[in-house]
């Protein structure tokens, strides 16, 4: 029999599925969700002393997280739509598109919620479940549904939920809530705010087409320079309650000393995007050199 004649059919049904598997991946943010659980990391090897006792644990931990942070994303994919449509960046987007119903990637969110809460309270500790918890109330909730489109304090009270994928890594070793893990909570926070005040500065038109609040380009300088600051210090007092050793010092000192260069840079006067991208861009390589200096140097 000649099965040629069905290729068509199997090839367009094959498309039709990976076209939802990817829809239904990006809705997630899976670049937001890796990031993240390099600080599930950092948290869970710090509080292990750079040791791993249990591989399954610590999969369990890293499994649990992404599917709650999968969970906010999604909801706020939903809740953000017509922001999206507005926004160069984000106008592709499934919901945005209005190629997935609103009803299906809401009940998608709540799959992804439930089997992250259900994975990190059997596999982990109840201190872990309440922490993701904490985390997605604050980013779904009070973050993207209340604050966003109302005042420009909304990535402060963000960067709370953006804090606590360290803690839960952390937490998931302890099982407590410690002098370290608030401390935790204190970098993550203050890193967040000159990372997310760059793309402000970066997509600045795009802020403004979706009208969001925005700060004027010297106080977003002012405040991404005060957190740097902030991040130093935070960073190093953590060093000391956690006992780390000389070279986590000397990798915060020197990070943190060229993030501010480049926070002071003249470029921000001549060319604030360029400026921006720049501060933005060493956030990121700033954030795994931290996790990482969390994970081996303790």
């Amino acid at each position: 029999m000649d099965h040629g004649q069905y290729s068509p059919q199997y090839a367009g049904a094959l498309k039709h599925w990976l076209g939802l598997f990817n829809a239904a991946l990006q809705l997630t943010k899976p670049g937001i969700i890796f990031g993240n659980l390099a600080s599930v990391l950092g948290g869970y090897f710090l509080a292990g002393r750079g040791h791993l006792a249990d591989p399954a644990h610590l999969l369990a931990a890293l499994l649990g997280t992404a599917l709650v942070i999968g969970c906010g994303c999604v909801i706020n994919n939903c809740v953000d739509r017509d922001i999206d449509r507005r926004m160069v960046r984000t106008c592709h987007r499934a919901l945005a598109l209005r190629t997935i119903a609103v009803p299906t990637a809401a009940s998608y969110a709540i799959a992804l919620g439930v089997a992250g809460f259900g994975l990190l309270w059997v596999a982990s500790n109840a201190l872990t479940c309440l922490l993701a918890l904490l985390g997605l109330v604050i980013y779904a909730g009070v973050y993207t549904v209340w604050l966003k489109r109302r005042s420009h304090w909304a990535t402060l009270i963000g960067s709370l939920s953006g804090a606590m994928p360290p803690v839960i890594g952390y937490c998931a070793v302890t099982g407590r809530f410690d002098a370290t893990a608030l401390l935790l909570v204190v970098v993550f926070c203050c890193w967040q705010m000159p990372h997310s005040h760059a793309i402000t500065v970066m997509r600045r038109e795009d802020f403004r087409a979706a009208r969001l609040p925005l700060l004027s380009l010297p106080e977003a300088h002012r405040q991404i320079q005060a957190y740097i600051l902030a991040f130093l210090a935070s960073t190093l007092v953590l060093g000391a309650i956690a006992q780390m050793n000389a070279w986590y010092f000397a990798v915060m000192l020197g990070c943190c000393g060229y993030w501010m260069t480049l926070a002071n840079s003249s470029a921000r006067l001549t060319d604030p995007r360029s400026w921006a991208r720049k501060v933005f861009g060493f956030s990121i390589i700033l954030v795994l050199a931290l996790n990482l200096s969390l994970a081996v140097l303790g």
